[in-house]
């Protein structure tokens, strides 16, 4: 079970208040970190006086590799091991800098970029992904790229980025993936997981 990367609701102080008071998470996600410069925001994210005793992945939205491995080594500075790539987001003020599940739109560029990051980076490296811009034929452009890399985890929104929160997933994305990737790369699904009985016909499916 994780906790999503909302900003400026799951920061620091709620990711604190939530485990004192409830528990249960395997893994909290910071707001993503956009900038290799790291404004104050994004620092307190991730300074280890802030995250005592829980599990945090650093979370990273750009499309260029040179600044994700700026920000990536200044987070291995404070004892990190993964950090996650953003590849989901489908904000149009986001998406329309091919940033986020933008990038999606450009595979050759995202293949670059992510043979790159892989071979320099000093830190594991998971991402989290939608399944494409519109259309389902895209996703198994994507996920040939993926099974080229070592991630170490892979977290699957199974919606298009033109279909934000909108509609049913597409789970039948997910059990490709689940085919394809299962036995060499961790996967998780991401989507509309709101009660006790969602969560039970989603095992069920899976």
């Amino acid at each position: 079970f994780y906790f999503a990367p909302l900003e400026s609701i799951t920061g620091h102080i709620y990711r604190n208040i939530y485990e004192k008071h409830f528990g249960g998470i395997d893994k909290y996600f910071t707001p993503f970190i956009a900038s290799k410069k790291m404004n104050r925001r994004e620092l307190n994210e991730i300074l280890p006086e802030h995250n005592e005793g829980i599990d945090v992945v650093p979370q990273i939205l750009t499309n260029r590799a040179d600044e994700f491995l700026q920000i990536t080594n200044k987070i291995a500075e404070y004892g990190y091991q993964t950090v996650n790539l953003n590849l989901g987001c489908p904000s149009g003020t986001v998406t329309a800098r091919k940033r986020g599940s933008g990038f999606l739109s450009v595979p050759d560029e995202l293949d670059n970029f992510l043979y790159e990051i892989f071979d320099k980076s000093p830190l594991k490296i998971s991402i989290k992904t939608r399944i494409g811009i519109a259309s389902i034929e895209e996703w198994e452009r994507i996920l040939e790229i993926y099974k080229k890399y070592p991630m170490e985890e892979l977290i699957i929104h199974p919606r298009f980025q033109k279909e934000l929160y909108k509609f049913t997933p597409h789970k039948e994305a997910y059990l490709t993936a689940v085919n394809e990737l299962g036995e060499t790369i961790p996967l998780c699904y991401n989507g509309d997981i709101t009660s006790q009985e969602s969560y039970d016909q989603l095992k069920n499916a899976v």
